[in-house]
């Protein structure tokens, strides 16, 4: 079938243009919030606190296919409404994460902990928050030409919502007022660049939270306030501040700690009900708590030992509304990501008639293969792939954050010595008895990885990354030419749910909004994706 092609890119333009566009995009960013702390200077504990740098940010938004945007957007309700399903599912849970995941994964392992324990002892808030971003990259198929395939959903520190909203207003702006110096038709009409929603789409759905739980706990005294969970010497804090001042505009204070900071003292539990109150020195003390937003936890850098796991069960434990809560971080797991693609799992998590089997095909087109590393018959088949022709393929941990893949060749060294190491611990295991039991009879270390197809972005299309602190006084200089760059399309989505009448798997929706894009462009040569660790830069698209 054929299909529209992505025009010839970056436009070309001149040293005068990419002077001209590059200082006013540079001066839109440092007066619009679009910024970073500067990076940690060598030998210090963090970042400087007074003073900031502008975001790595797309000189040009980058062109997309206007019906594979949209498809983008109108695939984030029927994700929202999936998770939430799945979050709510014990037995899947169970068998997904508890059956295997957490036998070879430690920090999988401690979040199941917290989830069982509280689940055991009877969690007092029902309600879950879920601020989603769900990963997309353009794939290139020989029969059916561009389409678009998820990379993975993230279900805990969906960042960037207020910065890439903000760059799309820049490049917004950058249209209207100087229609790109007339180097592209693409870029002469603003109406191109689709607004972002992306902000809103967050700010609401923590709001929508703070009011549930005021209206259903009824606070005496001080008004409840949102918790930020940050990592200690964030740089992305400007990300996080724009929510804050959002919620600020309605009303609603935040306030923020990490998790040393609430350990001991700082966030205890009163009443049968469980109500969190947060009291740090130098803010107002004992401040009751409506939602704790995690902007960290995702990673086994942010519990560094007993304490933050503690903090992290007691706030678990607690009436505040929750996000995520334990379920939904588990429920973003790729462990989670591969089972869905098995035969059947979508119809029984959705139901099978109607509007829901258009939901299934829609979502199901958005799968690429994957496979799990375990000894079935598909995880046998997964594995022969992995070793066979790597070259199409990536092993996926059940991390967060970036930098935690394996490519390509790499994947058969990788599997090999994982192979080792099991060997070296079921020698271990079977000395000294009768059966010299070793690892074939226990969870492969394997099998805390999925293996996905990789998706095959079109080639050809570049952009200037703009990059600060490069030192240059020369506006351009900073605006490098990427010739081949990847650019992945992110769409958010809100929803605030509680486990419905109809049993495991049934929810009832209380809010749910979706709107909103980041796309992140990089150069082809690198595998990860990340912006804040700095292989990406935050763009927008320009439909085409």
């Amino acid at each position: 079938m054929a299909t529209a092609r992505l025009p010839q890119w970056p436009p070309k333009a001149n040293e005068a243009q990419l002077a001209y566009l590059s200082q006013t995009a540079t001066d839109y960013a440092l007066s619009h919030s679009i910024l970073y702390r500067p990076p940690v200077p060598a030998g210090s504990a963090g970042p400087a606190l007074d003073s900031a740098i502008h975001a790595p940010l797309a000189l040009f938004p980058s062109p997309f296919p206007r019906s594979l945007y949209a498809a983008s957007q109108a695939l984030q309700p029927l994700y929202n409404a999936l998770y939430a399903r799945i979050s709510t599912d014990d037995a899947l849970l169970t068998r997904v994460i508890g059956g295997s995941v957490i036998q070879v994964d430690d920090f999988q392992k401690a979040l199941w902990d917290i989830y069982t324990a509280v689940r055991k002892e009877g969690a007092v808030q029902k309600l879950h928050l879920g601020l989603f971003r769900s990963d997309y990259l353009l794939h290139e198929d020989p029969e059916q030409g561009l389409q678009i395939k998820q990379v993975e959903l993230n279900t805990i520190s969906s960042s960037f919502g207020a910065l890439c909203t903000r760059v799309a207003d820049m490049h917004r702006y950058l249209a209207q007022t100087t229609g790109f110096c007339n180097v592209s038709p693409h870029l002469t009409n603003a109406a191109n660049i689709p607004r972002n929603e992306a902000l809103d789409t967050l700010v609401d759905g923590l709001s929508a939270a703070h009011t549930a739980y005021v209206v259903s706990h009824k606070p005496e005294g001080t008004a409840p306030v949102v918790l930020f969970v940050v990592q200690d010497g964030e740089r992305n804090v400007f990300d996080q501040r724009l929510i804050e001042y959002g919620l600020s505009e309605r009303g609603i204070k935040v306030q923020r700690a990490t998790f040393d900071q609430l350990s001991g003292n700082g966030a205890v539990l009163e009443g049968p009900e469980r109500r969190l109150l947060v009291s740090l020195p130098g803010q107002t003390p004992s401040q009751e708590i409506s939602v704790v937003y995690f902007r960290a936890g995702y990673s086994p850098a942010d519990y560094p030992g007993a304490a933050q796991w503690a903090t992290r069960l007691l706030l678990e434990r607690s009436l505040a509304i929750k996000c995520p809560t334990v379920a939904l971080q588990l429920a973003g797991a790729k462990k989670v990501q591969q089972v869905l693609c098995e035969p059947n799992l979508l119809e029984s998590l959705l139901g099978s008639s109607g509007d829901n089997n258009t939901a299934i095909q829609q979502l199901r087109a958005s799968f690429m293969d994957m496979y799990p590393l375990d000894s079935s018959e598909l995880g046998k088949k997964g594995l022969a792939l992995a070793q066979t022709t790597p070259e199409d393929f990536v092993m996926k941990p059940q991390r967060e954050g970036g930098g935690n893949n394996i490519y390509r060749a790499d994947i058969p060294p990788a599997l090999a010595a994982m192979d080792a190491r099991d060997a070296a611990k079921g020698a271990t295991a079977g000395a000294g008895t009768e059966t010299g039991a070793g690892a074939d009879s226990a969870v492969k270390e394997r099998e805390g990885y999925i293996l996905m197809r990789l998706i095959r972005p079109p080639a050809g299309t570049g952009n200037h990354l703009i990059r600060a602190g490069l030192g240059s006084a020369t506006p351009g200089e900073s605006a490098i030419l990427a010739p081949d760059v990847i650019s992945e399309l992110g769409a958010f989505g809100a929803v605030l749910f509680r486990e419905g009448q109809s049993g495991p798997g049934g929810v009832d929706i209380v809010h749910e909004k979706s709107g909103g894009h980041l796309l992140r462009t990089k150069a082809r040569e690198s595998d990860e994706g990340g912006v804040a660790v700095g292989y990406s830069v935050i763009d927008s698209p320009v439909l085409v």
